[in-house]
């Protein structure tokens, strides 16, 4: 008897041991014994903020886009064209030529975005001229301007007055338009830009290029006075010098109209 009493203690007593060993409480015999498991998994930072990314959204801080963006002058090593401007006729409808060259320049849809910044300047090595036709047949030489058109040659940009005050038969825009285009294309001559590969127009339906022959084609393009996309990412790799002359438009379309 007093064995049975014995092996009935030993039992209760390991059976106590066992029951304080699997008590959720208790500490892990890999546990240091200050420290214990939490049974709380670490709180989740809310989606969106520092802690966790958030795949459906971008960062506050950051910009995604799939589109290009559009170069400005203050990503660009800025260089400063100065210019002076003249007009060899003396009729009203000529009248603001000067007006409308600076603010064609100076408009932040042309050739800024390129990192170029345009200067008014009387004493400019860079001359952009409004004249008769056959006065700028006589500057444009040896491109054969025909009395008709207008052309770049050198540090000169001339425009032919008549193209100046009607503009075209096959231009479908408005007359202000047209002379910005003008503009815009023979100065982009003059920072080294050429007509566009055939086709001209490839998207029929789309704005045409600005250095697109506007004048005498749309080729089912929409009038457009402003440079495209590629055409300012062109201009801003500078890769050829200003104000180039005949002998650098061996291989261009030229002499044609704008």
């Amino acid at each position: 008897m007093p064995a049975r009493n014995a092996l009935v203690a030993m039992a209760v007593l390991a059976a106590q041991i066992a029951l304080v060993a699997c008590s959720p409480g208790a500490a892990s015999p890999a546990d240091p014994p200050s420290v214990r498991r939490s049974s709380t998994a670490p709180a989740r930072a809310p989606p969106g903020s520092i802690g966790e990314p958030s795949w459906g959204m971008a960062a506050p801080s950051l910009i995604v886009t799939a589109q290009p963006v559009t170069p400005r002058a203050d990503d660009l090593d800025e260089i400063e064209i100065r210019y002076a401007v003249e007009r060899r006729t003396d009729d009203a409808a000529t009248a603001g030529f000067a007006a409308v060259v600076d603010a064609t320049l100076s408009d932040p849809r042309g050739w800024q975005r390129a990192g170029l910044r345009f200067v008014r300047d009387d004493a400019a090595p860079y001359l952009i001229v409004l004249a008769e036709g056959h006065q700028v047949d006589a500057m444009c030489h040896p491109y054969r301007t025909r009395g008709l058109y207008s052309c770049q040659n050198g540090p000169v940009v001339a425009l032919n007055a008549d193209r100046w005050r009607t503009a075209t038969p096959e231009w479908t825009g408005d007359l202000e338009t047209y002379r910005m285009m003008l503009i815009n294309h023979e100065v982009g001559h003059l920072v080294h830009l050429h007509h566009p590969a055939e086709p001209q127009c490839p998207r029929p339906g789309a704005p045409a290029a600005v250095m697109a022959q506007q004048s005498t084609e749309l080729n089912g393009c929409l009038p457009n006075a402003w440079p495209l996309q590629w055409e300012v990412e062109l201009a801003a790799r500078r890769a050829e010098p200003l104000a180039p002359g005949p002998d650098h438009h061996a291989d261009d379309h030229r002499p044609t109209p704008p």
